[in-house]
């Protein structure tokens, strides 16, 4: 799993901190803290030894890598000057710390139990197709938030025991198992959201994440933030920069935006639109965007891309008395719980 890409430098911690090359010798050991910095395909070791362009870290009794702590080992390579940090993790403490970033503690175990399924069956597809040669995911929005081993409860790490080895297949296929906090009523279609049609990812009703504090929410973009946002998607800022909406999915989100000042109009994927804007700014794409006085004020209901599981709804079935396998079966429908994994 990928824990930092494309820095100079990466600072490990530990009380001990060692350090194997390629081939599989001792090439460095310190103690309490020492900084990694990438010399074009090289490492350098604290600012003194030049090294080979991969290595693997480890701690004693643990490693912290920036401010995460991590369980095992960390490759660290170096490429065209930039450092890959890798952390090696159970599959299992993967799932829990992974459920206590994604997931509230409050949750119910019902609830925690799905979405350990989810993020297990997640992981271990992208294990099987992952990302990089060096590694399977990355630990932020890009697959699934990893901030290391620190302050995971206790119930993160029951769901995961609780459902050790459990992974959700379609057709004997590991199921693309995509979640998010709040759909606001009703889920998206892969194919709406991304272009391509998964039968068990399509929209599907959801009267049970209302509780979510997310349900509903409001932004205010500032002229000042609107003249950032057009001015990244390439459109010169002027006094006449003007926001809207200029198509929708079949959910009523938001699928095409045009940006247009002094003449200049571009149209593109309301998608890259949230992204540029700020995923906890614009919260999802089911939303209204009225111009107010210089600044434009967005409206909408849920949070994420409104594919899959509904974290809030599958809180809320369980609630209500649904187990963790109903839950997966309303928001990945088609599907089977599978005991094994590869």
């Amino acid at each position: 799993m990928l824990l930092s890409g494309g820095t100079t430098e990466v600072v490990l911690e530990g009380e001990t901190i060692r350090a194997w090359g390629a081939d599989g010798r001792l090439a460095a050991e310190a103690a309490g803290r020492v900084t990694l910095a990438a010399v074009g395909e090289r490492i350098r070791w604290s600012g003194s030894m030049l090294l080979g362009e991969t290595l693997d870290a480890a701690g004693a009794p643990d490693l912290r890598v920036g401010n995460r702590e991590v369980v095992g080992r960390v490759r660290l390579l170096a490429r065209k000057g930039k450092l890959l940090a890798v952390a090696v993790v159970p599959l299992e403490a993967y799932v829990a710390a992974v459920l206590s970033r994604e997931t509230p503690p409050r949750f119910q175990p019902e609830a925690l139990a799905a979405l350990a399924v989810a993020v297990r069956t997640y992981a271990v597809g992208a294990a099987a197709k992952p990302r990089d040669t060096a590694y399977d995911v990355v630990g932020g929005v890009e697959d699934q938030v990893f901030d290391g081993m620190d302050g995971v409860a206790p119930v993160f790490r029951e769901a995961a025991a609780r459902t050790l080895g459990l992974v959700i297949r379609y057709r004997g296929e590991l199921a693309r198992t995509v979640y998010h906090s709040t759909c606001g009523g009703r889920t998206e279609d892969a194919g709406s959201a991304w272009g391509k049609d998964i039968p068990y990812l399509r929209a599907q009703f959801c009267n049970d994440c209302a509780d979510s504090p997310v349900y509903r929410w409001e932004h205010r973009m500032s002229e000042t933030e609107g003249r950032r946002v057009a001015k990244a998607l390439g459109v010169p800022p002027g006094k006449d920069l003007r926001i809207a909406v200029t198509g929708r999915t079949p959910t009523g989100r938001a699928s095409r935006v045009r940006i247009s000042s002094g003449g200049v109009s571009r149209e593109l994927q309301a998608a890259k639109f949230r992204m540029t804007a700020g995923y906890a700014k614009v919260r999802s794409l089911k939303m209204e965007i009225v111009p107010v006085a210089g600044e434009w004020r967005f409206t909408g209901e849920g949070w994420g891309h409104g594919v899959g599981l509904c974290q809030f709804g599958a809180n809320g079935m369980a609630r209500r008395g649904a187990g963790f396998r109903e839950i997966l079966a309303r928001y990945y429908p088609g599907t089977v719980i599978s005991g094994e994994t590869p």
